[in-house]
């Protein structure tokens, strides 16, 4: 029975080490990482300086039954981790679309921003605006001549797998800064999500897609 319980023991204690590494592997925090790879470092030569003796004493269990054990749960763990951390890590979709590429001078613009969730359950996230996407125009040399409306008011949003959350756009060509009317010219369309603790001088960007189009004259 002690020896079973001791099996058990070692296989749970092993199960959680493997799982541990696993989150080394997939986590991107610098600090959790060393950490975590620290504990490991001196966490599995305590485990089995426990329980050897105790697997091994009076010939219950040879060296290479308890390696077979490590090495099956072991296989397990990271099974069982990466489906896991498969189904819930976030998987996102962040577009900017016009409803053609080519525009005359004066001619409205439609743009459709969609943020389309691709993983397997429902994922949230917080933005400093309550819309939650805002759209830039900007010139080849980077000067800014319109952006969409928004009202800070940091908001949660949900979004279901398979699901998408679209907004629509209308840019007259209309220039936002100056009475100048806009040229023919070709002229870039950035849409992000700006997270909640962003504010007007800098937006921390969640999600960032960007296109271009061009402006003929009539």
């Amino acid at each position: 029975m002690k020896l079973r319980s001791y099996i058990l023991l070692f296989s749970l204690v092993i199960f959680v080490l493997a799982t541990v590494g696993m989150i080394v592997y997939y986590t991107d925090q610098f600090a959790v990482t060393f950490w975590l790879t620290i504990g490991l470092i001196v966490a599995y030569p305590c485990t089995f300086i426990i329980f050897v003796p105790l697997l091994t004493g009076g010939g219950k269990l040879s060296g290479k039954k308890i390696l077979l054990v490590t090495f099956s749960i072991t296989i397990i763990s990271v099974a069982v981790s990466s489906s896991v951390w498969t189904i819930v890590t976030p998987k996102w979709s962040f577009s900017v679309t016009t409803d053609k590429p080519t525009y005359s001078l004066g001619e409205n613009v439609q743009i459709v921003v969609s943020l389309d969730n691709l993983g397997f359950i429902p994922h949230s996230f917080k933005s400093s605006l309550s819309n939650p996407v805002l759209v830039t125009i900007e010139t080849q040399s980077l000067s800014q001549v319109w952006y969409s409306s928004f009202h800070r008011n940091i908001t949660e949003f949900t979004i279901f797998p398979h699901q998408s959350l679209e907004r629509t756009f209308i840019w007259s060509q209309t220039n936002i800064h100056y009475t100048l009317e806009i040229e023919p010219d070709k002229y870039y369309i950035v849409a992000f999500i700006p997270h909640a603790t962003s504010n007007d001088t800098f937006w921390n960007r969640i999600f960032y897609a960007e296109t271009s189009i061009t402006i003929t004259s009539r």
